[in-house]
């Protein structure tokens, strides 16, 4: 129990100060490449944050269980709005630069898009490869019309690419920091009785979404609110397309029937919302994080009560 307890701690040391580290080369790498700071979020931080669920969906795809995958990208793509987005404004409200809702409605598009593969009760490994090409053109997309490098400035001592790197390494660093705080966790909780389904709900679920949570909360009180929003809509649209494509491509999905009916359409009802307060307000303010929170507590609700199946 010592030895988790000190796991624990370490892992919780790993999450913040990765999230610092993260935070900080994410807001110079915008500079260093001449682009906003939501750019750089919605694709190298979202690719960071995501990399352990797409690895780790593969791997479960590859030992014969694709559905785990898909319950996996859905579920994370609501916690991070519902729960991760809800609880950043309602901390401070979030005000990101005017264009975000155009990214925020691709998301919903290609979420619709995959819903649409989900009618006939399997994803095929054709559906799959359609996601991986939309998500590899999203990213050329990006790369011509904002990715140029600025020539450093004279005697200029930051390297852009280099502050990429650590990015991502300070990523990989919060996402061991979350896998100890959740292992030893886990292991505390049932050496205290704490019930299975009770673990589940928090520790676990939330789990898988604590490098996304750590690094939003970050960026809301460093005040660079286009990191935070940019993670999260980057993060979806990866879950979505990489998560369930790569799964699929390598072994057919099972569609589960609650996961079709009650978790995409509550996925893109607050992803409908996120657009549509951008699109109008360029702004997630408090009155908006309590309706995700309440979405969330909703589905929570659903889960423990057995009024849903999951």
């Amino acid at each position: 129990m010592i030895v988790e307890i000190i796991l624990f701690a370490v892992g919780l040391v790993l999450l913040i100060k990765g999230s610092d580290y993260f935070v900080e080369a994410a807001s110079r790498v915008a500079k260093g490449f001449g682009v906003s700071e939501f750019i750089i979020a919605l694709v190298l931080a979202s690719i960071a944050t995501t990399l352990p669920e797409v690895t780790v969906s593969a791997i479960s795809s590859y030992q014969g269980n694709p559905d785990i995958a898909l319950g996996n990208a859905i579920g994370s793509a609501l916690a991070n709005i519902a729960l991760i987005l809800g609880v950043s404004a309602l901390i401070m409200p979030l005000s990101v630069e005017r264009t975000a809702w155009k990214n925020a409605l691709f998301m919903v598009a290609v979420t619709a898009y995959a819903g649409l593969l989900m009618h006939d009760g399997t994803i095929s490994r054709l559906d799959g490869a359609s996601l991986i090409l939309i998500y590899f053109g999203f990213l050329y997309y990006l790369y011509r019309k904002h990715m140029t490098l600025e020539e450093l400035p004279e005697g200029g001592t930051r390297d852009p690419r280099r502050d990429a790197l650590i990015m991502l390494g300070s990523g990989l660093v919060v996402v061991i920091g979350a896998k100890l705080v959740v292992d030893s966790a886990v292991t505390i909780a049932r050496a205290y009785g704490v019930p299975e389904i009770v673990i589940g709900l928090t520790m676990v679920s939330i789990g898988t979404s604590l490098p996304e949570l750590t690094n939003s909360l970050m960026a809301t009180l460093k005040r660079l609110p286009n990191i935070s929003v940019g993670n999260i809509i980057g993060a979806n649209i990866l879950d979505v397309l990489m998560v369930i494509g790569i799964a699929s491509l390598i072994n057919p999905i099972k569609v589960d029937v609650t996961v079709y009916t009650f978790t995409l359409p509550l996925t893109l009802l607050v992803m409908g919302l996120l657009t549509a307060v951008l699109r109008l307000t360029g702004r997630i303010d408090r009155v908006t994080a309590g309706v995700f929170l309440a979405v969330y507590a909703y589905f929570l609700y659903a889960y423990t009560t057995g009024a849903v199946s999951l």
